[in-house]
């Protein structure tokens, strides 16, 4: 079916596709709910005699579906206001720090990005049961002694490809009805104007949704482990490059 949009329909239309109140996409077969706590800078005294600054965040993740989960989790932090030429660390396992963090933290059962990607309480790959719960933390390693800025995200809380319903306008893409999709929407519905012809179609779609979370840090080079690292904003998010792409789509049903 095609339709013609008017204004007041491109109005509604992005209502309901990129407005904060966009209901879950009910075809997602699993989805992990992240929590965290403060961005935090620690000196680690390491076993060869060095030390140096390194920054951590510690999260819990939350199998919310009532199903089996996958567990396949990257973080990263880009560091720098200038996302070109920032800095960008992946979180990856530092013994020396998680331990000194599980001490400083009380709690034993941190587990770092790999570990969790690891983990099967029933044996196997790397799955979380439905309710199951997981606490982690992420060590990036020492940010520039200048930095500013930074936006860390965390891919793999949902599936790389999900059958659902998309809104095609031709050349200009399609819009999802899902709650990362809000800027990828609105710059669909830019391109493609308020009388844009539009069709509705079942398909297969390949994304990567991540989790957007984005800091400053007040004062200077001096000390920078002692400076108050504060929270500006955080929400769901989708890459745009590679861009979601449609993989599969279904012919309608004809009876």
């Amino acid at each position: 079916m095609n339709i013609k949009l008017t204004v007041g329909a491109l109005a509604i239309l992005m209502a309901f596709l990129g407005g904060g109140a966009v209901a879950e996409d009910s075809s997602l077969p699993w989805q992990l709910e992240f929590s965290h706590r403060s961005l935090k800078t620690i000196t680690v005294s390491y076993g060869d005699g060095s030390a140096r600054s390194v920054n951590y965040l510690t999260f819990t993740i939350k199998n919310t579906s009532e199903v089996e989960a996958s567990l396949a989790l990257h973080i990263k932090a880009f560091v720098g206001a200038n996302p070109r030429k920032a800095q960008t660390l992946i979180a990856l396992p530092d013994a020396d720090a998680e331990n000194f963090v599980r001490r400083i933290s009380r709690d034993e059962t941190l587990k770092n990005v790999q570990e969790i990607n690891r983990y099967n309480a029933s044996g196997g790959p790397g799955k979380l049961k439905p309710g199951e719960s997981l606490h982690g933390i992420a060590v990036f390693g020492e940010f520039s002694r200048e930095w500013d800025e930074a936006v860390i995200t965390v891919a793999g809380l949902e599936p790389r490809a999900i059958k659902t319903r998309v809104r095609k306008f031709g050349e200009a893409g399609f819009t999802l009805a899902h709650r990362a999709y809000f800027h990828h929407n609105k710059l669909v519905m830019e391109a493609a104007g308020a009388d844009a012809d539009w069709k509705d179609v079942h398909c297969i779609v390949q994304h990567q949704v991540i989790w957007k979370m984005s800091f400053h840090r007040e004062g200077d080079e001096f000390s920078a482990q002692l400076d108050p690292i504060f929270l500006d904003s955080e929400g769901w998010d989708v890459l745009e490059d590679p861009a979601p792409k449609i993989v599969m789509e279904f012919k309608p049903r004809v009876d």
